[in-house]
């Protein structure tokens, strides 16, 4: 039985990749295997994944919110951008927390011309300073790929501002690449020819832990730092959603260490929705 993915591509659908999912996002085995169950009596070939995930969602929902929204985080990722939220804050958001000095939409003038730098991130490796330059390429639909025109564009403009250190007394010494779906093959052979740093949704899928500038990929460091955006939560509708970015709540974590009467006043949020956000958001953060 094959199963058609975003990009278009297809390949055989695989019961354990599917149950191993499922745990991976917190789900107890049994409920795991119910899932997989009801994919199995309800799967036909050629079925698309995003139809899989609806039918995966619809037990977790009903189940345990928490797991669904662990399971769908990359689709809210995808939904940042319709709610109101930066992919670049959600970036230099989870730099600050691995130790990085970040600022986001700084000017910064090049040898030829002035360029807005999407997130400019600062760290000591070895007592020596790093300063990263960082192209952030957002994307709200699946199996969309950030190709060689990105790659080119981003380093074409590290070089200018390279160049122009006697200008803005920036030194730029990396150049990153950050998005939210996949990299084409040729966006990685010219990455890795030019040393250009990669992070996509699981990529890289593995680092090098002597490599003191390896960096996970976005998935890795949203899982390890607990960074849950609130357009995970399953229990948000899009008025509640839209009043948390008014007030610039981007993150689980911010409802859960807010003080409720703050939230309140902050939003106009009721209590009772209130509570219901956070009781979902705690469970999700520690799981």
């Amino acid at each position: 039985m094959l199963v058609t993915k975003a990009s278009g591509e297809r390949e055989e659908f695989n019961p354990e990749k599917l149950k191993q999912t499922c745990l991976r996002a917190g789900a107890p085995e049994q409920l795991a295997d119910r899932v997989v169950k009801e994919v199995e009596k309800e799967i036909f070939d050629g079925i698309f994944t995003k139809q899989i995930l609806k039918i995966a969602l619809s037990i977790l929902d009903r189940e345990m919110p928490h797991v669904a929204a662990k399971y769908d985080l990359k689709g809210a990722i995808m939904r940042l951008g319709p709610a109101g939220f930066e992919f670049e804050n959600l970036i230099g958001e989870i730099l600050r927390e691995y130790g990085y000095n970040t600022k986001i939409h700084n000017i910064v003038r090049g040898f030829c011309i002035e360029h807005e730098v999407d997130v400019i991130a600062e760290t000591m490796v070895d007592g020596a300073r790093e300063t990263g330059m960082i192209e952030c390429k957002y994307h709200n639909a699946s199996g969309i790929f950030s190709g060689v025109k990105d790659v080119l564009y981003t380093y074409a403009r590290f070089l200018d501002l390279q160049q122009g250190e006697k200008f803005s007394k920036m030194r730029f010494t990396q150049c990153w690449l950050v998005s939210n779906t996949k990299f084409s093959s040729d966006v990685i052979k010219y990455a890795d020819c030019r040393n250009i740093i990669l992070i996509g949704w699981k990529y890289p899928d593995k680092i090098d832990s002597r490599d003191k500038n390896a960096v996970p990929s976005l998935k890795m460091m949203l899982d390890e730092k607990k960074l849950y955006p609130i357009t995970a939560l399953r229990t948000m509708d899009r008025i509640s959603q839209e009043k948390l970015a008014a007030a610039g709540l981007m993150f689980c974590k911010d409802l859960v260490r807010t003080k409720i009467e703050k939230l309140e006043a902050d939003t106009g949020i009721s209590r009772r929705k209130l509570k219901e956000l956070i009781a979902e958001a705690e469970a999700l953060c520690n799981a």
